[in-house]
């Protein structure tokens, strides 16, 4: 899967709507469009920023007022999530599925069971996620708790403080 098609798996999976992605990147949403429909127009840059803003959405109340019927109670719509809430904290947390399968003390195929929909995590496998940091709120539920949103916002920081510690670091190492 390349950059583009990975964006759009993402923004159809999370049901982010096209227009409140456009807005967020501040660009005309037939824009966008164009952009995700075309390989030769979607660089780093652009993956980077729209990346960027997906990552911003769970933290944001986000309505699509253009839709009529929302589909609250889709079955689908409920029970399809937990796969790609387990892929975004692996992502967040982890980096890859491998390092969160390790962390939660279960084989990769394991994980995988969870992640398409083939096994339900039970209590004990819940207790891990949690133990690795996961809301369990959010990793059932879709609705992340105050608490984690403030630990994720921290850990942005630390990364970003990081990164610019590397930056220093370097020009320090080439300055000598």
């Amino acid at each position: 899967m390349n950059k583009r098609e990975d964006i759009k798996h993402r923004i159809n999976s999370l049901g982010i709507s096209i227009h409140w992605l456009a807005d967020k990147l501040q660009i005309k949403q037939n824009q966008l469009i164009y952009f995700l429909e075309n390989d030769s127009t979607f660089d780093d840059e652009l993956y980077d920023a729209i990346n960027s803003a997906i990552e911003s959405y769970q933290f944001e109340l986000a309505f699509d007022f253009n839709t009529t019927d929302p589909d609250l109670f889709d079955e689908d719509k409920l029970t399809n999530g937990i796969g790609e809430r387990i892929r975004t904290f692996a992502k967040r947390k982890f980096n890859t599925l491998k390092a969160l399968a390790h962390a939660l003390n279960i084989s990769p195929q394991q994980l995988q069971q969870y992640i398409s929909k083939n096994r339900e995590p039970g209590s004990k496998i819940l207790i891990r996620f949690m133990k690795a940091g996961c809301d369990i709120n959010w990793l059932l539920g879709n609705s992340e708790s105050i608490e984690s949103y403030k630990i994720y916002k921290l850990e942005l920081e630390v990364k970003e403080l990081q990164a610019k510690i590397s930056k220093i670091s370097h020009i320090v190492n080439s300055i000598k």
